[in-house]
């Protein structure tokens, strides 16, 4: 029988900026922009107020003007994710990270059955709590979804074990939220029919449900039902970086030519990143000289972004970094990598940064509509 756990770190950003600096602890805090931005992460404390992330700060302080209010310290959450996964493959090496608070552990190997994987959880949560300072909610069961439902619906620093054979049972009462990949839209016109629960989706069957939900339904059905066979993979499906490399056909010196072309991979890069709903924090930039020796240089922003605006200015500067020698180069490549939901943009709302995003979108739009190179920025030309 297998035995897989999921823990999802609580009001994570939040937590660790309480965790780094205790004169935070207890008091509501939250992770975001300044007055124009957006909430990142709420502490429990701020929670209590009705602050949750994706909410306008300055709504926030309205509810709760003793509020904590934080800029985003990005390099901190990440020293502090790669110590939680870290504590984690102490453990278990069958570990699969699906963001930067989050992953499944599969305990396939293991000897004496689900409860001494159960013990061993046990004893990540109490080492996160006592070493990192943060909590985790975790999640047991035989099935992947099945543990990541459980490990989300006792949140805040919950643990929901989830016996084979009471799936089913686990799920009916369930809101439709709980179920993955049932989006908000698609809850709503489902309670249009009066289908609030998993245990609804379960009593009326694929007839009803194929209008709505189309190929999906019946997948979600046999994840309703208490059926999921996906595995726990210890290389993560979503790309941890997205990059490209281009050759050129003659070696060249020309400095202002390589930078429109090191430009043009990156407003690829970006424009992906955008369709994938992600930002990124860190930008890389390398060369590969005649000889084949490669250069390289990074930029980690504060904050991570998916607008131009933000990282075209860049390139020159890493580039003149990684090019040091006076030799011609013959190759390019360009990574964007510490990757965010896109919603983490902590100026979502201010006036500049609305009006370069509504500029991206234009442009990627017609790209799409007409095909790369449709619209193109002046200094590319």
């Amino acid at each position: 029988m297998s035995s897989i756990a999921h823990f999802d770190a609580d009001a994570f950003f939040a937590s660790v900026e309480q965790a780094a600096d205790r004169r935070l602890r207890r008091r509501p805090v939250a992770v975001g922009g300044g007055s124009r931005g957006v909430v990142c992460s709420a502490s429990y404390e701020a929670r209590a107020f009705g602050i949750h992330s994706a909410m306008p700060t300055r709504r926030a302080l309205q509810l709760c003007p003793e509020l904590t209010l934080i800029r985003g310290q990005f390099e901190l959450y990440e020293r502090f994710s790669g110590q939680l996964f870290d504590l984690c493959e102490d453990f278990t090496p069958h570990v699969e990270q699906t963001s930067i608070d989050e992953g499944y552990v599969d305990f396939r190997g293991r000897a004496g059955g689900p409860e001494v994987a159960i013990g061993i959880l046990r004893a990540f949560d109490r080492e996160v709590s006592e070493w990192l300072k943060i909590t985790v909610s975790c999640g047991f069961s035989s099935q992947k979804r099945i543990a990541q439902i459980a490990g989300k619906a006792n949140k805040p620093h919950g643990f929901t074990i989830v016996p084979e054979g009471s799936e089913a049972a686990f799920l009916e009462p369930l809101g439709l939220y709980h179920l993955p990949g049932l989006g908000p839209v698609t809850t709503r016109r489902l309670g249009q029919i009066g289908l609030r629960s998993i245990g609804d989706l379960v009593r009326v069957g694929p007839d009803i449900l194929y209008p709505i939900l189309g190929k999906q339904a019946e997948p979600l059905l046999e994840l309703a039902r208490g059926q999921d066979s996906q595995p726990v993979t210890t290389e993560a499906p979503q790309p941890k970086s997205y990059g490209e490399q281009e050759t050129f056909d003659r070696e060249t010196g020309d400095e202002d030519q390589v930078e429109r072309d090191i430009k043009g991979l990156l407003e690829n890069q970006l424009r992906r990143l955008r369709a994938a709903r992600q930002t990124a924090r860190t930008l890389g930039i390398g060369l590969r000289y005649s000889d084949r020796e490669y250069a390289q240089a990074s930029h980690s922003f504060p904050e991570p972004s998916n607008l131009d605006p933000v990282f075209l200015p860049r390139v020159r500067v890493l580039m003149k970094r990684a090019w040091q020698r006076r030799v011609q180069v013959n190759q390019i490549r360009v990574q964007l990598s510490n990757l965010y939901p896109a919603w983490i943009q902590n100026d979502l709302f201010d006036e500049t940064q609305l009006r370069a995003r509504r500029i991206c979108e234009v442009g990627d739009d017609l790209n799409s509509r007409f095909g790369k190179g449709s619209l193109m920025r002046a200094s590319q030309l």
